[in-house]
């Protein structure tokens, strides 16, 4: 079995679940720690997560990492149930004490309210569970660019982006995408933006599928930051396979009388900072092959935080994955943008080019997850349309498309 995450991480999110369940039952229902069962309960699901995390970092027992994952699982719903009913528990007593004032019987409000939040959560959370199960949907997405050569009009791109592998999806269900998406979308092109697999025994079948596809103009990939956990294997697994992986480089590829211009940027690795600034070197000497007379600029960077270096580059469309959309989104767009939206977090983005050409981002939610929970953030597999935009339409002025 894969490693979702390294156990210093598993253990860092044990400690996170851990903390507001043990707030509830210490601070605001301490009746509830008075429970020796809800005691003994609550220490032994740590206890036992803690020490399945103990165990695997001594590499005793293979696929534990697995076990301690469905653990962490169990203990998120029950924060979700018990966390909620904590706070609420206190609501429903002073409103119970009002209604009793006014001399009606003190048990008038049902107490089964107290558990309307819970179940609410509860019942959201079994969705976002089995959201997370269900295919990839195909999305056609149209994206416009001013003077668009013609022979490039209505080019159909695939983009497969963290499929990881051996973490949740399989090769029977890479398989099975594939096949329904190259006979009901036809796409031209396949691109990879990285995170392929979790398990990096499965990267060369994995390659030879999207080989197989058999793509007009072919395939091509840049890593993610999970390729980097086992780099020593999935470099060469890439290298070694007929899609050409993009680091710091590019191809060109003919499509009728234009000349598309593909890159590939290098991962950062690193999870926090300035990201933009780390990728802008890898960008840079990603343009460097571009030729001067190519039509169209195709950047691939794992990480949305590319499409800044690549406008700057004269890229004009940057795809990218990484976020996974967050895996909570709301009316077709991540939760997260509202919590920091200068990070393109899932869907079509623009800002100003070179040469006063806009810029295009797309970050797709991924056809697959490390963590299976998703509410209103399908899995996906978009197809990017690339369409002219009509003479006199108004040029993108902000981060949003």
């Amino acid at each position: 079995m894969p490693t979702f995450f390294p156990a210093s991480l598993t253990l860092l999110v044990i400690v996170v679940l851990a903390v507001p369940l043990f707030f509830a039952m210490r601070v605001v229902q301490p009746a509830w720690w008075r429970s020796t069962r809800a005691r003994r309960l609550a220490l032994g699901l740590l206890g036992a997560l803690v020490a399945g995390v103990l165990v695997w970092v001594g590499g005793r027992a293979a696929g534990l990492e697995s076990i301690v994952w469905v653990g962490a699982g169990v203990a998120y719903v029950g924060v979700l149930t018990f966390f909620p009913a904590s706070l609420t528990m206190p609501v429903v007593a002073a409103a119970d004490r009002l209604v009793a004032r006014r001399g009606a019987p003190p048990n008038a409000l049902s107490r089964r309210a107290l558990f309307a939040l819970p179940a609410l959560t509860a019942a959201t959370s079994a969705s976002g569970f089995a959201s997370a199960e269900a295919a990839p949907i195909v999305r056609h997405i149209p994206l416009r660019f001013a003077g668009l050569h013609p022979d490039l009009e209505g080019l159909r791109i695939l983009q497969l982006s963290d499929v990881h592998l051996g973490a949740g999806r399989g090769l029977v269900e890479l398989r099975r995408a594939l096949a329904d998406a190259m006979i009901t979308a036809r796409p031209d092109l396949i691109v990879l933006t990285g995170d392929l697999a979790d398990d990096p025994s499965l990267i060369p079948a994995a390659l030879r599928m999207v080989t197989e596809a058999n793509a007009r103009y072919g395939a091509y990939a840049c890593l993610g930051n999970h390729e980097y956990h086992h780099i020593t294997e999935s470099r060469p697994a890439y290298e070694q396979s007929d899609v050409p992986l993009l680091v710091g480089s590019g191809r060109s590829v003919r499509v009728g009388r234009a000349t598309l211009y593909v890159g590939g940027a290098d991962d950062p690795v690193h999870m926090r900072g300035d990201l933009a600034s780390r990728l802008r070197p890898t960008v840079r000497a990603a343009a460097k092959g571009a030729p001067a007379h190519a039509d169209f600029r195709l950047l691939l960077s794992h990480r949305p935080e590319g499409h800044g270096p690549a406008a700057e580059e004269g890229f004009d469309l940057t795809l990218a994955g990484h976020t996974h959309g967050g895996q909570l989104g709301f009316l077709g767009k991540s939760f997260f943008e509202l919590l920091d939206a200068t990070v393109g977090w899932w869907g079509a983005y623009a800002k100003p080019g070179k040469r006063g050409r806009t810029s295009r981002l797309y970050t797709t939610s991924g056809f697959g997850h490390w963590f299976g929970f998703r509410l209103g953030c399908p899995a996906e597999i978009p197809i990017l349309v690339l369409e002219r935009e009509e003479a006199g339409a108004q040029p993108a002025r902000s981060d949003q498309a």
